[in-house]
Order: C-alpha cells, then sequence, then structure tokens
C-alpha cells in the first residue's frame, strides 16, 4: 500500500565496514521496500563510508558526521528523514523482508507512537537463547521495576539491537533521543514517549522527569516478528559479563542515575559505545 511505503531506516553506523554492505544488502531485498534509507555515519576510521557510497542506490543517502554519538547521528538522520514512520537499524541487525508491511500494521492504531521487534542474538551458527530469554523478560517486565503503574498500562523497554520503530511526528514533537547520554539512550526514549515528555530538564532523564506524570494514551507495541542481531559483542564479552553490563547499567537508570553518571559508568565497563 502507499502508507507501506512511507517508512525511512536510520542506521547509525561506527566502523561497521565488516557488516554495513550486507545490512544495505538486506534493507534492498525488503518487499515492499522503504521510502529511504539513511547511514549515519558517526566518525569511522576504517571504509565504512567508502562502501555505503560503493553500495549506494537510488533509496541510501549517507550523512558524514563527527558526532561519535549514537543519539545524536540517530536524531539527525530522522531529521532528514521524509517518512511518517522512522526504523532505527544496528548495521549488524537483518530484519524480515516483510518489515515494511510490519510496521504499517502495527502502527494502524493512531495512539501507537513507538514499536520494535524480537531480537534473535546468534553468533557463527550459535544462537544465544539465553540472552534472548532475557531480551523478552526485558521488554515486557522491564518497566514492573520501576513504573509498575506504568507497566500496567502497557510501558515496555525496548533496546536499540530491536530496531526500534517510531511515529515521525510524535518523535520529533518530544525531541527525538536524549542527546547527553551515550548509553541507555533507547530505554530513555522509551521512558519519554510513553509519558510524553517534550522538555527535559539539563543533568536530567526521561525517567527522572517522569516522577509525577500521567502517559497521555501513547502506545508502546512489541512488533510480532524477529530481527536477527549478531551477538558478536555477548561472544567477545562472556554471557556473564554481558549479563553484568546489562544489569549495571540498566538498574542505574531505573535508580536515577543521572546523564553523566551513566556515562561515566559507560565509559569505565565498555570499550566502545555502539
Amino acid at each position: 500500500s502507499s502508507r507501506a511505503c512511507r517508512v525511512s531506516v536510520v542506521v547509525p553506523v561506527v566502523n561497521e565496514e565488516a557488516c554495513i554492505s550486507s545490512c544495505l544488502a538486506s534493507l534492498g531485498a525488503l518487499d515492499p521496500p522503504p521510502l529511504e534509507v539513511i547511514v549515519v555515519d558517526g566518525g569511522s576510521r576504517d571504509g565504512t563510508a567508502g562502501r555505503v557510497r560503493k553500495a549506494r542506490a537510488r533509496r541510501v543517502a549517507l550523512i558524514e558526521t563527527d558526532f561519535g554519538s549514537r543519539a545524536k547521528q540517530m536524531n539527525e538522520g530522522a531529521r532528514v528523514a521524509k517518512g511518517d514512520f522512522v526504523m532505527f537499524l544496528h548495521a549488524d541487525t537483518v530484519p524480515p523482508l516483510d518489515a515494511v508491511s510490519l510496521v504499517d500494521r502495527s502502527f494502524a492504531d493512531p495512539r501507537v507512537v513507538l514499536g520494535a521487534f524480537t531480537a534473535i542474538l546468534a553468533h557463527e551458527g550459535r544462537t544465544m537463547w539465553g540472552m534472548n530469554l532475557l531480551h523478552q523478560a526485558k521488554t515486557h517486565l522491564g518497566a514492573c521495576f520501576f513504573r509498575p503503574m506504568a507497566a500496567a498500562r502497557g510501558m515496555k523497554v525496548f533496546f536499540g539491537d530491536q530496531a526500534m520503530v517510531v511515529r515521525r511526528e510524535a518523535f520529533v514533537s518530544c525531541g527525538g533521543f536524549h542527546e547527553s547520554l551515550s548509553t541507555m539512550e533507547d530505554m530513555d526514549l522509551c521512558v519519554k514517549m510513553f509519558y510524553g515528555i517534550k522538555s527535559l530538564e539539563a543533568g536530567r532523564t526521561s525517567l527522572q522527569q517522569s516522577r509525577g506524570k500521567q502517559s497521555r494514551g501513547a502506545r508502546l507495541v512489541a512488533i510480532d516478528r524477529c530481527v536477527h542481531t549478531s551477538g558478536r559483542r555477548v561472544a567477545e564479552w562472556g554471557s556473564l559479563k554481558s549479563l553484568q553490563l546489562f544489569l549495571v547499567l540498566s538498574l542505574s537508570y531505573a535508580f536515577g542515575a543521572s546523564p553523566s553518571a551513566l556515562n561515566e559508568l559507560a565509559g569505565k565497563v565498555y570499550s566502545e559505545i555502539r
């Protein structure tokens, strides 16, 4: 349908030479195709930008920046996007072939402002079932730990490797991703869009600012299909360390850590913020 083609795909990249070509090939196979694909490079030092230029098709655009911040990269991509819906896709994530139609159906209710797929992590032919189950629990039960009433009203917690999709009008209205965050910007966006927070006070996360607020009827939906995501980071760190990093950062956010404190913590535990 004409509506189904009004999906823009934004791919934030930094040093993704190894997988950007396959990412663009998977997007080129989508049926129906997205309106456009916008690759936002955050200052790669490898051949990422060159591979995008070589693979550039009619619907693929490249924006080169020195941001080095995924939140800023995704906001920049959404700023120039023409679609009614914007999918934020990691370069190592493969969406289903009918992803555009699935977005169209999932956002048929005008109250839906944010959605995401189910991520299936795998590496070198091995499916990481433990991490996948954690993902599922986090999506549907995570909000219970810090906003139980909001969770009862449908609040969900999505992360970037689930190919998050936003209604662009609502995304722009709330100011997009929190650019002061170099980590947890995806979880923060879930809170921000659920509560309809339109402006952030300096030095505070959306969760900190949401205290005492009521949802304005916005809906967050889990799109009923899987995306396949590389488990390369889990393989690099190991399952136990990956679980530890996830719990430390997510619980720090949930218990009210400031953006600067979260960034400092992330700097200690991550070798590279993707």
